[in-house]
């Protein structure tokens, strides 16, 4: 298909372009506003309709639960020396209950404690010839990472220095109980010492991220313009009875804040008619690509026919490709906040989905062009535009 390479070396270009103007991108700073903006311009040369919208987002508070976290815990293991395992217990709870609510289930339980910043999502809708039966939303995210330094120094212990915090963060949970229980003075010296030990560990996740961003190419700016050059085909090929609606989201990254906003302003309008999206995350090679049944840590359950049906496309095409669930404590991707209001959603991703085995490239200053791969991009414009002309 000659016009995929077309839509593919365009959005290639224009990512370039964005990058080159505005490097890396923060929800909530200018450049990422400026980026939007660049998007929206794109989408207006052949839109019906488009527009910017606004919402607060609360800079850093996703992975605000690192800090509490290691606060809460030097704080803890200070009050069990002193003999207060029951104010080191109150700690432990009130840290993993923000670690829970914050990262877990993407609650904001902590935002506002942050700097209000003003983010930009993107959206443009190409109408059918006639009436609309039915809505595809075909989706990135323009905003880029924080670097997070676990990738970079000794990823292979990423495992182990988050995990493994999390792990001394429950046993401060059990320890006080269990010094209440036997009283003994050579049990509290053991777990005393051996939490102490934890530190190791838990002060570590201090420096888990950093204040510099990443180019955020494969994360995730050349789906944003993907989607904007599919878009472009599809205002040449009008539907019958299908609209077209192009989304870039912003903040992904602060835990879907832009994609939250958006099913929020637009769910009575995706009530009235049926409506699917087709997002896509971390497309970085063809040989991993899969579709999600489930997000946010696996506590949002997605479209499975959906999913299923991609795949099936893909395998038509000489893909090969499958559907799965979202891994415990992977994250999430925008398409969770979509589901959660009736959309029928899922993701494609093209990159080992676990914390030990993703891109060399993920959440780092390498996050490039140079490192995702075209054919993978090829793929997924062949599979969006091949589902939704079947209408």
């Amino acid at each position: 298909m000659e016009k995929t390479k077309e839509i593919r070396d365009k959005a290639f270009a224009f990512a370039q372009e964005i990058i080159d103007r505005h490097g890396p991108r923060l929800a909530g700073n200018d450049s990422t506003n400026a980026a939007a903006k660049m998007i929206k311009n794109k989408i207006d040369e052949y839109a019906d309709k488009s527009d910017l919208e606004e919402f607060n987002v609360y800079q850093g508070a996703f992975l605000g639960w690192i800090k509490i976290l290691v606060i809460s815990y030097v704080l803890a293991v200070g009050f069990l020396w002193f003999g207060l395992p029951l104010v080191s217990l109150g700690l432990a709870i009130f840290s993993i209950l923000i670690l829970v609510l914050q990262f877990f289930f993407y609650l904001p339980i902590i935002d506002i404690f942050f700097p209000k910043k003003k983010a930009t999502n993107v959206v443009g809708y190409i109408e059918p010839a006639g009436e609309v039966k039915k809505q595809v939303i075909i989706s990135g995210h323009h905003d880029s990472a924080k670097v997070f330094n676990f990738f970079i120094h000794q990823p292979k212990l990423y495992n182990l220095r988050v995990t493994g915090s999390i792990a001394f963060v429950l046993l401060m949970v059990l320890a006080p109980i269990i010094i209440k229980l036997f009283n003994y003075n050579l049990v509290t010296m053991i777990l005393n010492i051996f939490l102490s030990l934890g530190l190791i560990l838990i002060l570590q996740m201090w420096f888990f991220a950093s204040k510099k961003a990443t180019p955020g190419a494969g994360d995730n700016l050349i789906a944003s313009t993907m989607s904007v050059e599919i878009g472009r085909y599809f205002s040449e090929n009008r539907l019958k009875n299908t609209r077209i609606i192009i989304a870039s989201f912003d903040a992904e990254e602060e835990g879907l804040r832009g994609a939250r906003a958006f099913a929020k302003k637009h769910k009575e309008e995706f009530k009235e008619i049926p409506t699917y999206l087709l997002n896509t995350d971390c497309a970085y090679t063809l040989k991993d690509m899969f579709f999600l049944t489930s997000d946010i840590n696996d506590t949002v359950k997605l479209d499975s026919n959906l999913a299923n049906e991609l795949v099936e496309i893909a395998k038509q095409n000489n893909y090969s490709a499958i559907s799965k669930p979202i891994a415990f404590l992977t994250g999430g991707t925008d398409a969770g906040e979509l589901a959660k209001i009736g959309v029928k959603a899922t993701t494609l991703i093209g990159m080992p989905w676990s914390n030990e085995a993703r891109s060399s490239v993920y959440h780092t200053e390498n996050d490039t062009l140079d490192h995702v791969e075209k054919e993978i991009i090829d793929a997924a414009i062949k599979i969006f535009i091949q589902y939704t002309e079947k209408e």
